[in-house]
């Protein structure tokens, strides 16, 4: 075969080449994508997330994991003596401690590094039937739940040994790590049945080269110098991702820029309302000016299905479903003007954005008060009687990963007490602009559905949990998502 170019995809899913051998190979469970974790799926190590966090605590096993890792990472040390020395410093504690750090971990931290270009390349091994394994060096606690997220089939990691539910300090054998792990799997294929030939293989480091040789489509994702050399003489083509990680100069520039945009929105709004005495074209202009310009200046592209719904029932309720701090931007541009929102009662203590939000008429819940929230409930209520629209997260925060949360009932409850209908926004992947826990926005093209308004003039309170559970089969089915926990 001859030497393929390698090629540098930009971060911009329109642009998805990359897919291309996937949706061109055979269908079926017969064919397998292997998956390694660190580097390959996510921006980063888990291991380094979970290092930071354990150093928070004072132990005095951390001194020894220091070393071994600096040891590890000047070539003094083996992967092997690394995972044994980070047994070691769980040793005693219980399965249930760590798995809760480990949960907690990944929506704080390690869901935000998740690739995208790496669930559209899972989202497309999925849509032709292939198997989808992980074969990860991390442990089983660092790979459960991006495992779960991303909805592989079978998960190997490396296995800490538990007696009477309490992790005993020792690794146990074989450990998944280069030619280990393609012996594994090896014998996963032998399994399943699986056919290797027409099986693909995913990862960034030379350690996995006997991995990425045992199958028909290696292809390196991410790779290490060690890997890029070898994928180069051995004509693979190479994917090297910047939709997370360390962003760009341009990236920062374009952020900054875009949430500075804010200032002369909202002074044209307040000049023009102040020079017309008309308060609501003022928050009116300052809303749709500050959108336009931001999500411009951030250089992302808004595709959006079912335009004529955001029109054709105001006022009503619109239901967005929450995956990133890019969607307050993006609700501006889309829906423009006369509508309000509701958010938490944290935001009104911002600086600038507090003031702004209460000028704009946003009611704030606080969720620990329920007194407070039937209240501010009422008071948006009497907002929609008055002319204007409401804009409200059912899943009453933003969530850590793409996939839909549990809806909650307030915004229901509130189109049945205005009697006004809910139009249904579905938000496909404001994610890839600013994940949770993200500070720069990067420039992608993200997709919008605005579906039928949804009349709740019939509807009975003890229907409601029904009504609830139909609307999140919709987004669901939208986003091409399983059902997951209902309300």
């Amino acid at each position: 075969m001859g030497e393929r170019h390698l090629s540098r995809v930009p971060y911009m899913p329109r642009n998805q080449a990359y897919l291309d051998p996937i949706r061109s190979a055979p269908e079926g469970p017969d064919i397998a994508a292997f998956f390694d974790m660190d580097g390959t799926l996510l921006a980063g190590f888990s291991a380094y997330v979970f290092a930071q966090d354990r150093l928070r605590t004072p132990d005095i096993r951390h001194l020894g994991i220091l070393r071994e890792a600096l040891a590890y990472r000047m070539g003094r040390s083996t992967f092997e003596s690394l995972l044994r020395a980070s047994a070691k410093m769980l040793e005693g504690e219980t399965v249930e401690q760590v798995e809760k750090q480990a949960e907690r971990l990944f929506r704080r931290n390690i869901a935000g590094l998740i690739y995208p270009e790496a669930r559209a390349i899972i989202a497309a091994h999925r849509a032709r039937g292939h198997r989808l394994i992980m074969i990860s060096a991390a442990t089983q606690f660092q790979v459960a739940a991006v495992a779960d997220d991303l909805g592989f089939d079978e998960v190997i990691g490396n296995r800490l040994e538990i007696l009477d539910g309490q992790l005993t300090g020792e690794v146990l054998e074989p450990i998944i790590y280069g030619d280990a792990k393609a012996a594994t799997a090896v014998e996963v294929a032998e399994e399943y049945g699986i056919d290797l030939a027409e099986s693909f293989a995913y990862s960034d480091g030379g350690e996995d080269l006997p991995l990425l040789e045992g199958v028909g489509n290696p292809r390196p994702l991410n790779p290490d110098k060690h890997l890029a050399a070898e994928s180069k003489r051995r004509g693979w083509e190479t994917l090297d991702f910047e939709s997370r990680g360390r962003p760009p100069l341009s990236f920062i520039l374009r952020t900054a820029a875009a949430n500075m945009s804010m200032v002369p929105a909202v002074g044209a709004g307040l000049l023009a309302g102040a020079l017309n005495r008309d308060r609501r074209q003022a928050l009116n202009l300052a809303m749709s000016t500050w959108g336009e310009f931001a999500v411009a200046i951030s250089g992302v592209d808004v595709q959006i299905e079912g335009e004529d719904h955001l029109w054709s029932a105001r006022p009503c309720v619109f239901l967005f479903n929450h995956q990133s701090n890019f969607d307050g931007l993006l609700l501006m541009k889309v829906l423009r003007k006369d509508v309000t929102a509701i958010a938490k009662q944290q935001l009104s203590h911002m600086p600038l954005v507090g003031p702004l939000f209460s000028f704009g008429g946003v009611v704030f819940i606080d969720r620990t008060d329920h007194e407070q929230a039937v209240n501010a409930l009422q008071s948006a209520v009497n907002t929609i009687r008055d002319g204007l629209s409401i804009a409200i997260a059912p899943e009453g925060t933003r969530q850590p990963t793409p996939n839909l949360g549990p809806f909650k009932k307030g915004g229901f409850h509130l189109a049945m007490e205005a009697g006004v209908p809910i139009v249904p926004i579905i938000i496909h992947n404001s994610h890839d602009v600013l994940p949770r826990g993200g500070r720069v926005m990067r420039p992608t093209t993200v997709r919008v559905t605005v579906g039928s308004p949804i009349p709740t003039s019939h509807w009975k309170t003890k229907d409601l949990d029904t009504h609830i559970s139909d609307v999140r089969e919709l987004y669901l089915e939208t986003l091409g998502q399983v059902s997951g926990p209902k309300p």
